[in-house]
Protein backbone atom coordinates (compact mmCIF):
# COMPACT_ATOMS: atom_id res chain seq x y z
CA UNK A 1 0.00 0.00 0.00
CA UNK A 2 1.32 3.44 -0.95
CA UNK A 3 2.17 5.66 2.04
CA UNK A 4 -0.10 8.65 2.49
CA UNK A 5 1.36 11.88 1.12
CA UNK A 6 2.14 14.77 3.46
CA UNK A 7 0.52 18.06 2.45
CA UNK A 8 1.43 21.55 3.66
CA UNK A 9 -0.88 24.50 4.20
CA UNK A 10 -1.91 27.27 6.55
CA UNK A 11 -4.02 25.75 9.34
CA UNK A 12 -7.53 25.11 8.02
CA UNK A 13 -10.55 25.56 10.29
CA UNK A 14 -11.06 21.82 10.68
CA UNK A 15 -7.65 21.37 12.29
CA UNK A 16 -8.21 22.10 15.98
CA UNK A 17 -5.87 24.00 18.29
CA UNK A 18 -5.87 20.88 20.45
CA UNK A 19 -4.24 19.01 17.53
CA UNK A 20 -1.64 21.79 17.29
CA UNK A 21 -1.01 21.49 21.04
CA UNK A 22 -0.56 17.72 20.78
CA UNK A 23 1.93 18.10 17.90
CA UNK A 24 3.96 20.68 19.85
CA UNK A 25 4.02 18.46 22.93
CA UNK A 26 5.10 15.37 20.98
CA UNK A 27 7.62 17.33 18.95
CA UNK A 28 9.58 18.34 22.05
CA UNK A 29 9.77 14.86 23.53
CA UNK A 30 13.57 14.71 23.20
CA UNK A 31 13.97 18.04 25.02
CA UNK A 32 11.98 16.70 27.97
CA UNK A 33 14.11 13.55 28.04
CA UNK A 34 17.15 15.81 28.40
CA UNK A 35 15.54 17.81 31.18
CA UNK A 36 14.56 20.86 29.09
CA UNK A 37 10.88 21.69 29.56
CA UNK A 38 10.07 24.35 26.95
CA UNK A 39 7.34 26.76 28.11
CA UNK A 40 5.34 26.50 24.88
CA UNK A 41 5.04 22.73 25.20
CA UNK A 42 3.12 23.21 28.43
CA UNK A 43 0.58 25.71 27.03
CA UNK A 44 -3.08 24.78 26.64
CA UNK A 45 -4.73 24.77 23.22
CA UNK A 46 -6.41 28.07 24.07
CA UNK A 47 -3.10 29.63 25.15
CA UNK A 48 -1.49 28.54 21.87
CA UNK A 49 -4.35 30.07 19.91
CA UNK A 50 -3.88 33.35 21.82
CA UNK A 51 -0.11 33.21 21.32
CA UNK A 52 -0.50 32.96 17.55
CA UNK A 53 -3.17 35.65 17.64
CA UNK A 54 -3.53 37.33 14.24
CA UNK A 55 -0.37 35.63 12.98
CA UNK A 56 -0.07 32.48 10.86
CA UNK A 57 -0.03 28.80 11.78
CA UNK A 58 1.29 26.37 9.15
CA UNK A 59 0.76 22.62 9.30
CA UNK A 60 2.06 19.45 7.73
CA UNK A 61 -0.79 16.96 7.43
CA UNK A 62 -0.69 13.22 6.86
CA UNK A 63 -4.33 12.50 6.29
CA UNK A 64 -5.96 14.27 9.23
CA UNK A 65 -2.94 13.94 11.53
CA UNK A 66 -0.80 17.02 12.23
CA UNK A 67 2.79 15.77 11.92
CA UNK A 68 4.42 19.20 12.01
CA UNK A 69 3.55 22.80 12.73
CA UNK A 70 5.34 26.17 12.47
CA UNK A 71 3.83 29.53 13.39
CA UNK A 72 4.68 33.13 12.55
CA UNK A 73 3.89 36.43 14.22
CA UNK A 74 4.80 40.02 13.43
CA UNK A 75 5.65 42.35 16.28
CA UNK A 76 7.15 45.77 16.94
CA UNK A 77 10.73 45.96 18.17
CA UNK A 78 12.62 48.76 19.89
CA UNK A 79 15.76 46.72 20.48
CA UNK A 80 19.20 47.81 19.30
CA UNK A 81 19.14 45.28 16.45
CA UNK A 82 15.77 46.36 15.06
CA UNK A 83 13.55 49.42 15.21
CA UNK A 84 10.17 48.59 13.71
CA UNK A 85 8.38 45.42 12.66
CA UNK A 86 10.14 42.07 12.89
CA UNK A 87 9.00 38.62 11.83
CA UNK A 88 8.89 36.24 14.76
CA UNK A 89 8.85 32.49 14.00
CA UNK A 90 7.48 30.46 16.90
CA UNK A 91 5.87 27.21 18.09
CA UNK A 92 7.94 24.96 15.82
CA UNK A 93 7.36 21.24 16.26
CA UNK A 94 7.66 18.03 14.26
CA UNK A 95 6.58 14.72 15.76
CA UNK A 96 9.47 12.27 16.34
CA UNK A 97 8.47 9.91 13.50
CA UNK A 98 9.04 12.66 10.93
CA UNK A 99 12.14 14.39 12.29
CA UNK A 100 14.98 14.25 9.78
CA UNK A 101 12.50 14.24 6.88
CA UNK A 102 11.52 17.07 4.52
CA UNK A 103 8.79 18.27 6.89
CA UNK A 104 11.05 20.84 8.59
CA UNK A 105 12.28 22.30 5.31
CA UNK A 106 8.83 22.44 3.67
CA UNK A 107 7.26 24.21 6.64
CA UNK A 108 10.22 26.57 6.85
CA UNK A 109 9.96 27.32 3.11
CA UNK A 110 6.26 28.15 3.49
CA UNK A 111 6.91 30.43 6.44
CA UNK A 112 9.83 32.20 4.73
CA UNK A 113 7.65 32.92 1.71
CA UNK A 114 5.08 34.50 4.00
CA UNK A 115 7.79 36.68 5.59
CA UNK A 116 9.16 37.83 2.22
CA UNK A 117 5.66 38.53 0.89
CA UNK A 118 5.01 40.72 3.95
CA UNK A 119 7.94 43.02 3.13
CA UNK A 120 9.42 42.65 6.64
CA UNK A 121 13.21 42.46 6.42
CA UNK A 122 14.26 41.31 9.90
CA UNK A 123 13.57 37.90 11.43
CA UNK A 124 13.91 37.21 15.16
CA UNK A 125 14.09 33.71 16.62
CA UNK A 126 14.02 32.79 20.33
CA UNK A 127 15.05 29.42 21.72
CA UNK A 128 16.43 27.77 24.84
CA UNK A 129 20.12 28.33 25.49
CA UNK A 130 20.49 24.53 25.66
CA UNK A 131 18.59 23.72 22.45
CA UNK A 132 21.79 23.30 20.43
CA UNK A 133 20.15 21.47 17.50
CA UNK A 134 17.82 24.39 16.75
CA UNK A 135 20.57 26.94 17.39
CA UNK A 136 22.85 25.22 14.86
CA UNK A 137 20.07 25.00 12.25
CA UNK A 138 19.18 28.67 12.69
CA UNK A 139 22.85 29.74 12.59
CA UNK A 140 23.32 27.87 9.30
CA UNK A 141 20.51 29.99 7.85
CA UNK A 142 22.46 33.17 8.58
CA UNK A 143 21.13 34.16 11.99
CA UNK A 144 23.37 35.80 14.58
CA UNK A 145 22.98 35.47 18.34
CA UNK A 146 22.29 38.99 19.62
CA UNK A 147 20.89 38.71 23.15
CA UNK A 148 20.72 36.50 26.22
CA UNK A 149 17.45 36.67 28.14
CA UNK A 150 15.25 35.19 30.86
CA UNK A 151 12.54 32.87 29.57
CA UNK A 152 9.58 33.79 31.77
CA UNK A 153 7.20 32.38 34.32
CA UNK A 154 7.55 28.65 34.86
CA UNK A 155 10.83 28.32 32.93
CA UNK A 156 13.92 26.57 34.24
CA UNK A 157 16.20 27.65 31.40
CA UNK A 158 17.58 30.87 29.90
CA UNK A 159 16.94 31.77 26.26
CA UNK A 160 18.89 33.33 23.42
CA UNK A 161 17.59 35.66 20.72
CA UNK A 162 18.91 35.15 17.20
CA UNK A 163 18.35 37.59 14.34
CA UNK A 164 18.68 37.55 10.56
CA UNK A 165 18.72 40.72 8.44
CA UNK A 166 17.44 39.85 4.96
CA UNK A 167 19.27 42.87 3.48
CA UNK A 168 22.54 42.00 5.20
CA UNK A 169 23.73 42.45 8.78
CA UNK A 170 24.42 46.13 9.56
CA UNK A 171 26.64 45.37 12.58
CA UNK A 172 30.10 43.88 12.98
CA UNK A 173 30.49 40.45 14.59
CA UNK A 174 32.68 42.07 17.24
CA UNK A 175 29.90 44.48 18.24
CA UNK A 176 27.24 41.74 18.22
CA UNK A 177 29.38 39.47 20.42
CA UNK A 178 30.02 42.35 22.83
CA UNK A 179 26.31 43.14 23.15
CA UNK A 180 25.43 39.46 23.60
CA UNK A 181 28.03 38.90 26.32
CA UNK A 182 26.97 42.11 28.08
CA UNK A 183 23.35 40.93 28.14
CA UNK A 184 24.41 37.50 29.43
CA UNK A 185 26.35 38.97 32.36
CA UNK A 186 23.44 41.27 33.24
CA UNK A 187 20.67 38.66 32.95
CA UNK A 188 22.57 35.94 34.81
CA UNK A 189 23.42 38.38 37.61
CA UNK A 190 19.97 39.93 38.04
CA UNK A 191 17.40 37.31 37.01
CA UNK A 192 16.54 33.68 37.46
CA UNK A 193 15.34 31.87 34.29
CA UNK A 194 11.68 32.43 35.21
CA UNK A 195 12.19 36.20 35.35
CA UNK A 196 12.20 36.57 39.13
CA UNK A 197 14.92 38.71 40.71
CA UNK A 198 17.88 37.03 42.34
CA UNK A 199 18.02 39.74 44.97
CA UNK A 200 15.39 41.69 46.87
CA UNK A 201 16.41 45.24 47.62
CA UNK A 202 15.04 46.87 50.74
CA UNK A 203 14.74 50.61 51.30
Amino acid sequence: MMEEEIVYMEKPEWVSWEQIRECIYKGHESNRKHGVFMINTMKSAEDIKKHVGDGHCFVALKGKEVVGTFSLKFKHSKRWWAKGTVAYPCLDAIIPEHKGSDVYFELDRMRMKCIKDSGVRIIQSNTSEDNMLVRKLVKKKGFKTVMYTKSGKGADYYSVIMVKWLDGCPFSDKFINFMFNLSKIFVRTVYRPDGSFRFWFRK
